[in-house]
């Protein structure tokens, strides 16, 4: 007898330009399981669920629900056959409340009038129902990272989705956070909705998963019982080698101090407050330092601000070189201003690196920028200094000082 499937992606190909995103996967959810899709930052596993929550369209393949074919062209589509998703970068509207947020699209209404005081009763009970707690009137760019992702989570119960999406959904989270999410996820499992978990944490896999599909550079490499397996085994199957999961290191040797930060703060004027505030560290010659901390709080900022991406104080005329056909073109092709117009969505599906672009913008906004595209290795002084710095640092302990351009 054949089993019955809530979700079937059969044979599923995605190909962008140069590259076959996905090649040939077949995966299969049945109801009620935590279902794990593993594989390597770039093996194709965000891919497979934006496919499945009508993002991209494949090129080939088939997706069956209760093992009828079906056509999921938007996440409309996605939502009206009961699939949700929670993407690892969150789709908020940072200056609605909570609440506006969880009923965007499918706002109540009669006869034209919007009925919020149901829509909050009913989110209120999901609330409460699952332990995801939230202050339905606070503003979501006012909310933790944790807090916001309890919202996304909200939005998809609130549609009623039966086959929950999570895209990498510990990446953002503390500890304690990551903990209440597992329990979340075993209640859910409970009532019999299904969950798809993307992820590469293999302690994750083997605390809430029954069963995993693994991916490799686009590739389908199996599917394994969790109970049945180790995490030497998916290790092995992720990366196609032995992983040594535990590192013996000897202790360090420190030398001098080649970085020296003192009391560092950067401001955040797009949301007008401190990201990094009175921060002081040292580097010695021959340590790895690990600048640590969840999604959202302040690492990004930081390191900008060290590398002096953010050092302009006044408006200024800015040339800026790159090897990147890629940025230069997003710019002087105008790509970025259709970027913007599609909410980051280009010609062939989201814009990767949202938030490093929105940065880059914020930083540009002041000044006037040109932006030139160079060959790279071939002889360009601006190109060749900035390699030579880079290599510099990072093969030796010589942090070289840039004397920047005099013209």
């Amino acid at each position: 007898m054949a089993e019955d499937f809530v979700i079937e992606m059969l044979h599923i190909t995605k190909e962008f330009p140069g590259i076959k995103a996905n090649d040939d996967i077949t995966l299969q959810l049945r109801k009620g399981e935590v279902h794990a899709l593993l594989g390597e930052n770039g093996a194709g596993k965000s891919t497979l669920m934006s496919v499945l929550f009508g993002l991209y369209q494949p090129e080939a393949g088939q997706i069956r629900k209760n093992g009828k074919e079906v056509a999921i062209r938007n996440p409309n589509d996605a939502n009206a056959l009961g699939i949700g998703m929670v993407h690892q970068h969150f789709k908020l509207v940072e200056c609605f409340s909570v609440l506006d947020n969880i009923i965007l699209g499918v706002e109540p209404n009669k006869m034209g009038f919007l009925q919020k005081a149901e829509a909050r009763k009913k989110v209120m009970a999901l609330s409460e129902k699952y332990g995801l707690r939230v202050d339905p009137d606070a503003l979501v760019s006012d909310i933790s990272v944790g807090m916001q992702q309890r919202v996304e989570i909200l939005k998809m119960l609130y549609r009623d989705n039966e086959i929950l999406i999570f895209d990498e959904p510990t990446a953002v989270l503390t500890p304690q956070e990551i903990d209440e999410l597992m329990e979340i996820m075993r209640g859910f499992k409970k009532e019999g909705k299904s969950i798809l978990f993307i992820t590469h944490k293999l302690n994750e896999i083997m605390a809430v998963a029954d069963r995993c599909t693994v991916l490799r550079k686009g590739k389908y490499m199996g599917t394994v019982d969790i109970k049945d397996t180790t995490k030497e085994e998916l290790s092995r199957m992720m990366v196609g080698r032995d992983v040594q999961l535990q590192v013996e290191k000897q202790p360090a040797k420190p030398g001098a101090v080649v970085l020296d930060v003192q009391n560092v703060t950067m401001h955040n004027d797009q949301r007008k407050k401190d990201s990094v505030k009175d921060v002081t560290f040292q580097v010695h010659a021959g340590e790895i330092v690990c600048l640590a901390g969840i999604e959202g709080n302040g690492q990004t900022e930081f390191v900008y601000g060290l590398t002096g991406l953010e050092k302009l104080t006044r408006p200024c005329e800015v040339q800026l070189y790159s090897d990147s056909k890629y940025l230069t073109d997003a710019f002087n092709q105008h790509w970025i201003d259709g970027w913007l117009k599609k909410n980051w969505k280009g010609a062939s599906g989201p814009v990767k690196n949202v938030d490093l672009w929105k940065r880059l913008l914020a930083a540009a906004q002041p000044h006037e920028l040109h932006f030139t595209w160079v060959k790279g290795h071939a002889g360009h002084p601006e190109n060749e200094r900035c390699d030579h710095l880079a290599t510099t640092a990072a093969d030796t302990n010589a942090v070289l000082t840039d004397p920047g351009v005099h013209g």
